[in-house]
Parts: structure tokens; sequence; C-alpha cells
């Protein structure tokens, strides 16, 4: 999961160090997975639920970048479950800009 600069701090305020759950590639900075889960969920259930990123938050709506349309995530078993409203691929949209740019300015460091 791509990060946002205040998901990171939101996250941070929890008590977690960004070095716990922070990866940096190719400038996007994203939630450290192990054995192929985030750090935060325990199996069962997300450790910080209620302080998650905005694209856990939104997910299984997600941005399908060869075709530029937002679509229901196809790994996800629950996603009939979601539907795509209006609301939320504005929101995903408003996101996606929000990481586009942040990535930028890490870029011209």
């Amino acid at each position: 999961m791509i990060l946002t600069y205040q998901d990171i701090e939101t996250i941070k305020k929890l008590g977690y160090t960004a070095g716990f759950f922070v990866s940096e590639k190719n400038n996007w900075l994203q939630l450290k997975n192990n054995n192929g889960r985030c750090v935060f969920h325990n199996g069962t259930i997300c450790n910080i639920y209620d302080q998650r990123p905005q694209g856990c938050i939104l997910y299984p709506v997600v941005f399908e970048k060869d075709h530029q349309e937002t679509i229901l995530d196809s790994d996800c078993p629950q996603r009939r479950c979601f539907p795509i409203t209006n609301e939320k691929s504005q929101q995903l949209n408003t996101l996606i800009k929000q990481l586009e740019k942040e990535r930028g300015e890490r870029k011209k460091k």
C-alpha cells in the first residue's frame, strides 16, 4: 500500500517508527510486508484499523493504470460487497494526485 506523508505521521503518532513500517521503492513510500502480509496485519485483523492509511480505507477500490479507470481489485475475495461510488472514485483520484505530488517532490531531491 502506497503511503502519503499524512498516513506516515498518523501511524507514527501511534508509537511506531517509520523504519518499522515504511519502505521506499522507485520514490514511492509504502507499507512494509512480512510474509506477504502488511506489517500491521496479524493474520486475523489490522492492528491499526482505526488509523489505517487512506489507501486501505478505500480498498478494494483501486486505480487501474493501463486503462486509466477505477476498478475493484480482482484479488479481493469480498470485492462484490464494495460498490464503486462516485464519492469513492473522487476520493481515490484525490489520493492519487497527492501521492504523485509527494513522489515528484522526492524525485527532485
